[in-house]
């Protein structure tokens, strides 16, 4: 009877730290930054949302695939010590959103997973969402969900931060 008495309560105690041992790693992950809300939007909303930029500059650029020449206008921020770029096509569209984790000593972007990342970027993954590359020092994705094209990070330093992220809700200008 006790031995039986003894082995229940061992059950139970491995049963308890089995749970708490879920819960602890399933611990939430909170956004940094609402990226979906500025699918292609203007540059007033941007300036809205986050005022105005630190600078701006208009640039020529063209695409690699097709040669054609883009007029995209740059905003310049520094929200909460990540330096990032907002990139507008020639129809107000915001089309690209760079943001450098990497300059800011208290990143909260830590590399961990994908997921984490679209879930401290605010972003759902899709149902169509495709890997296209997953080098262990980059992560690329396309068709990530509903307004956004793709999403690149870059850990340009070796470490377990994310230097860089690229998120284009219009990719077809970088192609």
């Amino acid at each position: 009877m006790k031995k039986t008495t003894l082995f229940f309560i061992v059950v139970i105690i491995f049963v308890l730290a089995a749970c708490s041992n879920s819960v602890e790693n399933s611990e939430e992950i909170e956004p940094i930054f609402d990226i979906p809300q500025f699918s292609l939007a203007n540059q007033n909303f941007v300036k809205e949302k986050l005022g105005e930029p630190t600078s701006f500059e208009d640039i020529n650029y063209q695409t690699p695939s097709t040669g054609a020449n883009n007029l995209l206008t740059y905003f310049y921020y520094d929200w909460d010590g990540y330096y990032s770029e907002f990139a507008f096509d020639d129809k107000d569209r915001l089309i690209r959103i760079n943001i450098y984790p990497s300059d800011n000593k208290d990143s909260e972007f830590i590399k961990t997973t994908f997921e984490d990342l679209l879930k401290q970027l605010g972003i759902t993954p899709g149902e169509n969402l495709t890997k296209v590359a997953d080098t262990g020092s980059a992560w690329r994705y396309q068709r990530v969900s509903e307004g956004i094209d793709e999403v690149w990070a870059l850990d340009e330093l070796g470490e377990e931060e994310i230097g860089t992220i690229k998120i284009s809700f219009d990719v077809r200008p970088f192609l």
